[in-house]
């Protein structure tokens, strides 16, 4: 009895622990889903602007935060790989037919979905933080025309989100934030049980905004590759992608290192 009431209690720790990790790491998605919808502001002025700023924060600051961020990544993970396997090895042999109840599809392939979001973040830092996916995108320039940066040489984030987008990568991320809405949909709802916040009454209306939060962070980060694909590929210019890529074609051709955009034609100058 005290090894069952010993297995219990550790499974509920590891339970606690993802919920806590998880809000970290779901609080973090909605913070940088929020500054990467300053593509949308008109111009490559908000984008590189806070995407300079954040770069340029002191390093203890920075690199803090990266570690703390990353040591939640690697503990939700590994938490819910131990919570995983303890499943498997209560029923060894499994069952020659298998019925789910109340579970849902998010809830039964979380250790799936899981890897996809794993996978899906590599991919991310090595395209647009380690910028070496494709060597080009260290080659986006841009020189700040007002503000605090007034003058000063930066990457140009918005020229490369653009550049980034145009290809097999903005429809690979679209179907990435699908896996993640899926994770986050049970994984949000159960942080809420896993802290005690959960109970008959509340169940719903927390399932519903678990829910509704997975569908509005998908929806935040989708909304920027799928303007690039809709403006390249029709005539409806959300993002000045035609003409963005029409200047990188050219520097391409003229082999010019590195490329500096033109965005004179929407007012923000060089």
């Amino acid at each position: 009895m005290g090894k069952i009431n010993k297995s219990i209690l550790s499974s509920l720790m590891k339970k606690f622990v993802m919920a806590i990790t998880g809000f970290v790491l779901a609080a973090f998605l909605l913070v940088h889903m929020l500054g990467n919808l300053q593509t949308f502001e008109g111009g490559p002025h908000a984008i590189n602007a806070y995407a300079n700023f954040l770069q340029t924060l002191p390093w203890e600051f920075l690199w803090g935060f990266r570690v703390v961020l990353l040591a939640c990544f690697v503990v939700h993970f590994l938490m819910a790989f131990l919570l995983w396997l303890e499943n498997r090895s209560s029923r060894p042999l499994g069952y020659n037919v298998t019925k789910y109840n109340a579970s849902s599809w998010a809830s039964r392939y979380m250790i799936y979905t899981g890897i996809l979001v794993i996978a899906f973040i590599i991919l991310h830092i090595m395209q647009y933080t380690m910028l070496n996916l494709d060597p080009y995108y260290k080659q986006f320039k841009w020189v700040a025309t007002s503000g605090m940066y007034e003058g000063k040489t930066l990457h140009d984030v918005y020229g490369t989100l653009i550049y980034g987008f145009s290809g097999m990568w903005g429809w690979l991320y679209i179907c990435f934030m699908i896996a993640i809405a899926l994770h986050l949909s049970h994984g949000v709802s159960s942080m809420f049980q896993s802290v005690g916040f959960r109970n008959e009454k509340w169940r719903y209306r927390l399932n519903a905004a678990a829910v509704a939060y997975c569908v509005i962070i998908a929806a935040g980060f989708s909304v920027t590759p799928a303007a690039v694909l809709i403006s390249k590929y029709t005539s409806c210019q959300i993002l000045p992608v035609k003409e963005v890529l029409a200047q990188v074609e050219k520097a391409k051709q003229g082999d010019v290192k590195p490329v500096f955009i033109n965005y004179d034609f929407l007012g923000e100058g060089k």
